[in-house]
């Protein structure tokens, strides 16, 4: 039997239906990224949404992808308010999948996660340079630890790596055949460069922590780890070390899947 007019007709209200139900949350969405952003980057009524976006970028407010991902939205959002229409209906309308990206993503930018709040709390173990190297290599072998931060006199000195004790070993056993060193502060002379930290703030986000991790410094360097304090003070007290064995955790509590 042949469908009368009037059930041919229902898929089509159904899908202007469907199209308003996910076009509302769609544009206010993307009004409130657009307003939050303009707000927290003290922009200029003429300056644009992408530039917007590059400049949160900048910041480490979004990642490049969610940077992209807001750009690509962006035109969509002009299609949606601005395009063509074809039959009293826009060309353009968001997907649900969209709609829950987007959605995601202002929650991200406006309520971002906290890196101490993402990440299980570990306890920080530091020693000075008069501290025996067997200490160092007890909190290794107990605690599994990788890096321990070195302090005097509440002062910041430098991370001690597993990467760092490895070229001691290397270079005290190449002389005569015995270890030599006896304090942290001896084994301190094989640090590399590769083996600096950063320092990030306890109020640190989770973008800014993966960002920290990611980005190499003039030389091309990576940071081996970042030291979070109080205020991000390299003489405060270490809160918590990240590490890149971290990022995953971090990278997952900003995912838009």
């Amino acid at each position: 039997m042949t469908p009368s007019s009037q059930e041919q007709e229902l898929p089509s209200r159904t899908n202007a239906a469907d199209y308003q139900s996910r076009a509302i949350p769609f544009l206010a969405a993307f009004n409130d990224i657009e307003t939050h952003l303009r707000i927290t980057l003290d922009a200029k009524r003429s300056d644009s949404f992408w530039w917007m976006v590059d400049r949160a970028v900048d910041k480490h407010l979004l990642s490049r992808r969610q940077g992209e991902v807001l750009k690509d939205y962006g035109n969509l959002r002009n299609a949606i308010s601005h395009g063509r229409y074809h039959d009293g209906e826009p060309i353009a309308e968001p997907h649900p999948v969209v709609v829950e990206d987007i959605e995601m993503l202002r929650g991200i930018l406006m309520d971002p996660p906290i890196a101490l709040s993402i990440l299980q709390p570990t306890d920080v173990v530091s020693l000075t340079p008069s501290s025996a190297i067997s200490e160092a290599l007890h909190v290794i072998r107990k605690q599994g630890y990788a890096q321990i931060p070195v302090y005097e006199d509440n002062k910041f000195v430098q991370l001690l790596t597993t990467n760092t004790i490895s070229r001691w070993v290397a270079r005290d056993l190449a002389d005569n055949n015995t270890l030599d060193a006896r304090t942290i502060g001896d084994v301190l002379a094989m640090v590399d460069k590769v083996d600096e930290a950063v320092f990030l703030a306890r109020e640190t986000t989770a973008q800014e922590a993966v960002d920290a991790l990611i980005s190499p410094d003039k030389n091309g360097r990576l940071p081996y780890a970042a030291i979070v304090t109080e205020t991000g003070n390299r003489n405060q007290r270490p809160l918590r070390i990240i590490t890149s064995s971290d990022l995953a955790v971090l990278i997952d509590s900003l995912s838009m899947e």
